[in-house]
């Protein structure tokens, strides 16, 4: 499976959908990144099970932007690690923020791989402003 979701990604960023609103580029083996630096940058990484993988995307609460980290790493990094996974997941500690959702690759199209990295762009650009805002106004007060 990671073989054919592979060959799908290297097509997604040499022949771009149209309907992705930005380019995807290939960060490592089995990492994407789709984004720009106005907004989240979403990573697709896949999963060992050979079944999965998670698409997220890192924002700073520093303000300092979006983070190209793995998710893994970030994991690592942070204490806290969500519990709750449907539809999405966010992982909240004092240095970042972090929304991910994980997803079945089993059977999927080039188009729905780029489908899901663009709806979950516009999903982590509400979320993780949601969480920047509400860390700002508790700090402003």
């Amino acid at each position: 499976m990671h073989t054919h979701v592979m060959e799908m990604m290297k097509d997604l960023i040499e022949v771009p959908l149209a309907s992705m609103p930005f380019k995807v580029a290939e960060l490592a083996k089995r990492r994407w990144m789709a984004g720009s630096e106005d907004g989240p940058l979403v990573q697709l990484e896949l999963l060992d099970d050979g079944k999965r993988g998670i698409i997220f995307a890192i924002m700073a609460r520093d303000g300092s932007g979006p983070l190209r980290a793995s998710f893994l790493t970030m994991l690592l990094l942070e204490d806290t690690i969500a519990t709750a996974q449907e539809p999405f997941g966010v992982c909240s500690g004092d240095a970042t923020v972090t929304i991910y959702r994980y997803v079945d690759l089993t059977s999927v199209s080039k188009d729905q791989i780029g489908r899901a990295l663009t709806n979950f762009a516009h999903l982590a650009d509400v979320v993780l402003d949601d969480y920047l805002s509400s860390q700002t106004a508790l700090t402003s007060e």
